[in-house]
């Protein structure tokens, strides 16, 4: 497996210090990781997305792990539930266009009081899939790989990742394995992860800490917190991935209150010791 850094993980110095990808593909280099995963949300004009892209990669030397695309298909509106499936699409083609391995995507966001009623989800599910199965096709012109995380409501937990891949049966569509987002649907990250993994194409190396709530059925929300801080096991979500065949990129995703300055550098010494046997 190779260690990776998401965009994300700077995204408020990204904004207050008003970087460019130059900058980011510095800050990634200086702490020692290899590879860097963009964000199309932060990343501005399409239109030149692409270039901007390759030209900080040629100049740093880091190897490109992906291409996060910020997609939300629970829209009930068909106009603009087309204009998010003709963006994906577009951002499609630029990962294309950049040689992105694998292409991170969402299914569809729930209000948190939703997020835990099972009719509610049921409910919104049949339109998520459909868009899914729509872009997915794009994909499979494109040979593209997309990675579908957990994230945001729809698919959560490891069980519905699997569960709406296999509904659109296309060797083009896998998974993200967010290994701190399966707590946010009453998951400890290693059962999602082992539940996942035959489908993984993508991980993200992610940390939280649990709050005891009455508001959940499993009785805890979740806190973002600097990685190797929190209450995710990520040694046995890594040891699951190995037996299940995975060697490809680990990518930090820090969501830390912590500042970015002292936050990501803690993150990824953590998991430089954690990844040190894989």
């Amino acid at each position: 497996m190779q260690k990776a850094m998401c965009h994300y993980s700077f995204h408020r110095r990204w904004a207050a210090e008003n970087w460019d990808t130059d900058r980011l593909c510095e800050e990634t280099k200086a702490l020692g990781v290899d590879a860097i995963d963009f964000h199309a949300r932060l990343m501005g004009d399409p239109g030149t997305a692409a270039d901007r892209i390759k030209a900080s990669l040629e100049k740093s030397g880091l190897i490109l792990s992906g291409l996060s695309l910020s997609t939300n298909f629970n829209i009930e509106d068909a106009d603009e539930m087309k204009a998010m499936i003709d963006n994906t699409i577009v951002w499609m083609r630029i990962a294309t266009e950049i040689g992105a391995p694998v292409s991170r995507i969402f299914g569809g966001g729930l209000a948190k009081e939703k997020r835990t009623d099972p009719q509610a989800r049921k409910a919104v599910l049949p339109r998520i899939v459909d868009a899914l199965a729509e872009v997915t096709k794009e994909a499979e012109q494109l040979g593209l790989i997309l990675a579908l995380e957990n994230h945001g409501g729809l698919p959560c937990t490891g069980e519905e990742q699997v569960d709406v891949i296999r509904a659109i049966g296309s060797p083009n569509l896998k998974a993200t394995i967010d290994v701190g987002n399966y707590m946010a649907g009453g998951q400890e990250g290693a059962d999602g992860t082992r539940v996942a993994a035959s489908c993984c194409a993508y991980v993200h190396f992610k940390d939280y800490k649990k709050a005891p709530s009455d508001a959940t059925p499993w009785g805890w929300d979740t806190e973002p917190c600097t990685v190797g801080q929190g209450d995710v096991d990520h040694l046995a979500c890594l040891k699951i991935l190995k037996d299940a065949g995975y060697d490809g990129f680990v990518a930090l995703e820090y969501e830390g209150k912590e500042d970015e300055r002292t936050g990501v550098p803690a993150s990824v010494r953590f998991m430089d010791e954690v990844m040190a046997g894989f």
